[in-house]
This record gives structure tokens, sequence and C-alpha cells, in this order.
């Protein structure tokens, strides 16, 4: 269990949302519940089956799956989700929608790959140990999982974790590992953007130019 919800993998994959799980109830070292009028009966040991219906009959708010916590500046681009905006300000965290100086969380929603070229500039104006979360449609093609792992990778960033956003969405936490630097971009012509690169050599003065 994890991210709202149950995966089973084997010989047959399956996964239970436990937004959509009904008439959950706990046996001993058993969980059961109803799934679109399934009946389906999970055995654990005692342990594990308390901690999981737990979080069924109590299941974490948005804010809570993306690690929101009071006092949080949290930055929100391209997402127009009321229950998301709700769910923040019940954290007593600040909602910006423009750039701070810091910020702890940064929420991106994407639609196609180009737009995760932003995610290298928003990692400069997270606070330490601050995260975006990238926030995808989970059936359109146009961008998936694998555009934000490499985009990650490109811009010196990791993806560390992935939450069950919505009924239609996924989202995808990004973070800089920890003593990572910044990966230098380059231009046109091949070298570095902040002054990397190969130094060019001095040219020589001639009589003109030292005249000028």
């Amino acid at each position: 269990m994890d991210g709202g919800y149950i995966d089973f993998s084997g010989p047959t994959k399956f996964r239970f949302r436990l937004a959509e799980i009904r008439k959950p109830k706990r046996e001993a070292d058993e969980i059961g519940f109803d799934f679109h009028g399934t009946n389906v009966k999970i055995q654990l040991d005692e342990k594990t089956a308390t901690r999981w219906i737990d979080s069924i009959l109590n299941p974490e708010s948005l804010a809570e799956k993306l690690g929101v916590k009071s006092g949080h500046t949290v930055r929100v681009m391209n997402l127009d989700d009321g229950e998301l905006v709700s769910s923040i300000r019940d954290k007593k965290a600040t909602i910006v929608s423009s750039a701070p100086d810091r910020c702890d969380l940064v929420m991106l929603g994407v639609e196609r790959a180009a737009e995760l070229r932003q995610i290298g500039d928003l990692s400069d104006s997270l606070a330490p140990g601050g995260a975006i979360w990238v926030v995808l449609p989970k059936t359109v093609r146009t961008v998936t999982k694998a555009n934000v792992i490499t985009a990650a990778r490109e811009a010196g960033l990791s993806n560390v974790k992935t939450v069950d956003y919505s009924e239609t969405q996924a989202a995808y936490k990004v973070i800089r590992p920890n003593g990572a630097k910044k990966k230098r971009r380059t231009s046109g012509n091949g070298s570095s953007s902040n002054g990397g690169g190969a130094a060019r050599k001095p040219r020589k003065a001639t009589p003109e130019a030292a005249a000028r």
C-alpha cells in the first residue's frame, strides 16, 4: 500500500484505489472490502492488517499525500484544483502563484513533455529539502513518467516518489539529491551558459589594438 492505492504484482497485476474501496473490515490478520461489486480478501500479518485498515478508514488528505506541513510556502502552477487549494490551506500553508525567494513545494501541472524543461529553473527557488510535484494526466500519452525521469536527470534532479493524485492524475516527486550540483545548460554553440567549458585562448595584442 502506497500513495493512495494497493498494488499487487505477480502473474496477475491489479491496483485497488483506496478512494474506491467500500465496506472495509478487518478480521485478525485479514482485511476484506468490496471493490466495484467484487468481494476482496487479503491475508496479511496482524500488524500490517491493522495499519492497512486504518489507512483505508482514515485516508490521507491530498496535502498530506504531498507532504505539505504547517508554515510551508507552496507554489501552484498550471493547476486549477479547488481540492488542492482547500487541502493546503487546511494545513495552514501559504499558496503563491509567482516565484518567491524560496518555496517548500512547487505543484506543476504538465500536459506536454516540452513543459518539463522548466523544472531545472524551478528547482533553484526551492528551500532546502524542498520538492517539485509534477502532475500528469494518467491517460494522455503526450507526456509520461519516462519524460519526467529524463527531464529530472538532465536537470541533475531525481524522481523519488509517485502518488495517486486523483482518479485521472498522478503526481511525481522530484528533488535535488543531497550534495548534487545544478547541471550546466549549454547554448546553441555548445559552450556553457554559466561560463563553464573550455577557456578561450587570449588573443595577442597588436600595435593597432594597443593604441585603441
